[in-house]
C-alpha cells in the first residue's frame, strides 16, 4: 500500500507544474499579503506620516498590563489634544515643536486609533462580559418559569462562556486581526487543489488506462483508496505550507506577534466570540478548520470528476460549485438562519462567522454550538463524497468486466 501511495504522489503530484503553481501563488499571496499591510495598517507608510517608531516607543510605556497609571498617563497627554482640536481652531502647522508628529490633530489621531480606542474596549469589555452574564442568569429564571427548557439552557451556556472574561493586558493586534481576517490564501489553495485534484480520476481515462483498476484485486479498492489518501495528503501539505506562509508574512510585514497570549475576544470584532482562547490558539485552531474544509471541497472535486472523461468540465462544474458554496455562505451571514450556515462545508474555510458570535442550534431540545454542528456536518460531507466515489468506482467496475475479458479472448 505504501508504495501505491507513492506511486500516486509521483504520477499526480510530484510534477514540474503542480510546484510551479504552487510557487507562483506563494508569491503572489506574499505580495498580497504586503499590500493588506500597506493598506490597512495604521504604521505603514503609506498613512503619509512617520506612525511606526513613534507607536513603538509609546508602546513601551502603555503596553503590557493596564493600569491606573498607564491610564491616567495617557489620558494626561490624550486630554489636552482632544480639547485643542474640538473646535477645529488649533494651528494647522506641521513643524510644531510641541507636538508628537508635528501637528496637533495628528497627535490627537495617533494617540486616539493606536492607544486611547483600544485600551478603552480592553478596559471595558470585562464590565460588557459582566452584563451579558447577568443577563443570562436573569433569563434563566424567567425561562424557567415558562418551562422552556432550550432557552435555559441556552442561557446557561452563554453564562458559562462569558463568566469570568477580562482583558487585563494591553497589546498591539493589528497582525492578528488582519491575520484572521485574510481569505485570498485559502482561494489560492482551492484553486491549486482543483486544478491538481481533477486529474486524479480523469487522466486515467484520458489515456484510456482506467482499465487498470479493474485488474487489481477487490475490483480496484485499493488503488482507489490509495489515490484518496495521497490526495488528501497532498492538501493537508499544501494547506500547511500556505498557512506557515501567511504566519510568517504576516508577521514580518507587521514587525509583531505581540498579541499571541491575548485572548481571541480581544479584537473588537470577536467580542461576542462563542470560544475564549488566545489569539495564538485561535490561529492554530483556524487553520486546522481550514483545512478540513478545503480536504472536503477536495473530495467534492474528486466526486464530480468521476463523471467525466476530460478534465475541462469537472473543472468548470466545481469552480461554479465552491461559486455556488461561497455565495451561500454570504447570503446567511449575519442571519439568524444558523442551521442554513453551518450545512454549508465552506464554512468551515471561511470560519470567522462559526466563532465572531455565539449562536447555537436546537437539536432535540438541547443547545449545540454552531461550530460544533459545522464539523459535524462537514464529516457527513466528506463520508458521503467517499462512499460516492467508492460506488462509482465499483459500478464501473461491474459495468466494464464484462467488455474487458471479450477484448482478452479477441486477442
Amino acid at each position: 500500500m505504501v508504495k501505491l501511495l507513492l506511486f500516486e504522489c509521483r504520477k499526480h503530484f510530484f510534477k514540474k507544474s503542480v510546484v510551479l503553481a504552487i510557487l507562483l501563488f506563494s508569491i503572489l499571496n506574499v505580495v498580497k499579503i504586503y499590500s493588506v499591510y500597506d493598506q490597512t495598517s495604521l504604521l505603514s507608510k503609506s498613512t503619509g506620516s512617520d506612525w511606526h517608531d513613534l507607536y513603538w516607543e509609546m508602546y513601551e510605556d502603555f503596553g503590557g498590563t493596564i493600569t491606573k497609571e498607564k491610564i491616567e498617563k495617557l489620558m494626561s497627554i490624550y486630554g489636552p489634544l482632544d480639547q485643542q482640536t474640538a473646535d477645529k481652531t488649533a494651528s494647522t502647522a506641521t513643524d510644531n515643536p510641541n507636538t508628537y508628529t508635528g501637528n496637533v490633530y495628528n497627535d490627537t489621531l495617533f494617540f486616539r486609533w493606536n492607544f486611547v480606542n483600544p485600551m478603552e474596549y480592553a478596559y471595558m469589555y470585562k464590565s460588557y462580559a459582566n452584563d451579558v452574564v447577568m443577563t443570562a442568569k436573569e433569563n434563566l429564571t424567567f425561562f424557567e418559569s415558562l418551562g422552556n427548557q432550550y432557552e435555559y439552557r441556552k442561557n446557561a451556556a452563554i453564562a458559562d462562556r462569558y463568566a469570568g472574561r477580562m482583558i487585563s493586558d494591553f497589546s498591539y493586534t493589528e497582525m492578528y486581526e488582519n491575520l484572521i481576517h485574510y481569505d485570498f490564501s485559502s482561494f489560492l489553495v482551492i484553486l491549486i487543489c482543483m486544478y491538481v485534484l481533477i486529474y486524479v480520476f480523469v487522466s486515467e481515462k484520458e489515456t484510456e488506462m482506467d482499465v487498470l483498476l479493474l485488474t487489481t484485486q477487490a475490483g480496484g479498492n485499493r488503488t482507489v483508496w490509495a489515490k484518496l489518501i495521497s490526495s488528501a495528503v497532498f492538501v493537508v501539505v499544501v494547506c500547511f505550507w500556505f498557512w506557515l506562509l501567511d504566519f510568517v508574512a504576516f508577521a514580518t510585514f507587521f514587525g509583531s506577534v505581540e498579541a499571541t497570549f491575548s485572548p481571541l475576544y480581544a479584537i473588537e470584532n470577536f467580542a461576542n466570540s462563542s470560544i475564549g482562547i488566545r489569539l495564538g490558539a485561535y490561529a492554530v485552531l483556524s487553520n486546522l478548520i481550514k483545512t478540513m474544509g478545503i480536504l472536503v471541497l477536495s473530495f467534492v472535486f474528486l466526486l464530480i470528476s468521476i463523471f467525466f472523461k476530460n478534465a475541462l468540465f469537472p473543472f468548470i462544474i466545481s469552480l461554479l460549485a465552491t461559486f455556488g458554496f461561497n455565495y451561500i455562505q454570504e447570503l446567511y451571514i449575519g442571519s439568524g438562519r444558523v442551521l442554513f450556515k453551518v450545512l454549508n462545508p465552506f464554512v468551515l474555510v471561511i470560519n470567522r462567522e462559526l466563532f465572531r458570535k455565539t449562536e447555537f442550534v436546537n437539536l432535540f431540545g438541547y443547545p449545540v454550538v454552531s461550530y460544533t454542528l459545522a464539523l459535524l456536518f462537514a464529516v457527513a460531507w466528506g463520508a458521503i463524497c467517499i462512499l460516492g466515489i467508492m460506488l462509482l468506482i465499483r459500478k464501473n467496475t461491474v459495468t466494464r468486466r464484462g467488455g474487458r475479458e471479450r477484448v482478452t479472448i479477441k486477442l
